[in-house]
């Protein structure tokens, strides 16, 4: 579980967008998701969302606000229909994603990031 990390751009909502406004746009385009975890830094938003009645459907998005650019955050393991509640808990907590989310220029700078439990991220060439 987890690993080598992927950050695709999905949705961009322009420079200087209001939060609310762009997770309204990020949900409309998540079709039939709720918000379980919603956590704002300066920079940008952290989303953990799932399919309601799903426990395994867990996705992590995040906006970076200064282009207004949401990002799809993925991992290089075997969990393909998504994450448990638990898991995106422990990415959050005991593998320091905040520690990137909280600087989204990271993120977008093209290195190559992996998150392993109990350990900061690592960029990897």
């Amino acid at each position: 579980m987890f690993g080598r990390m992927t950050v695709d751009a999905m949705l961009t909502m322009g420079a200087g967008c209001e939060p609310l406004a762009a997770v309204k746009a990020l949900m409309a385009v998540a079709e039939k998701t709720t918000i379980v975890k919603w956590i704002e830094f300066p920079d940008s938003v952290l989303l953990l969302v799932m399919i309601p009645g799903d426990p395994n459907s867990g996705t992590v998005y995040v906006l970076d606000r200064k282009p207004g650019v949401w990002y799809w955050i993925d991992f290089e393991d075997s969990q393909y229909g998504g994450y448990s509640l638990q898991e995106l808990e422990r990415l959050v907590g005991e593998c320091n994603l905040l520690s990137l989310v909280e600087r989204p220029a990271l993120l977008r700078s093209g290195l190559k990031w992996v998150i392993e439990r109990g350990e900061a991220p690592t960029a990897t060439a």
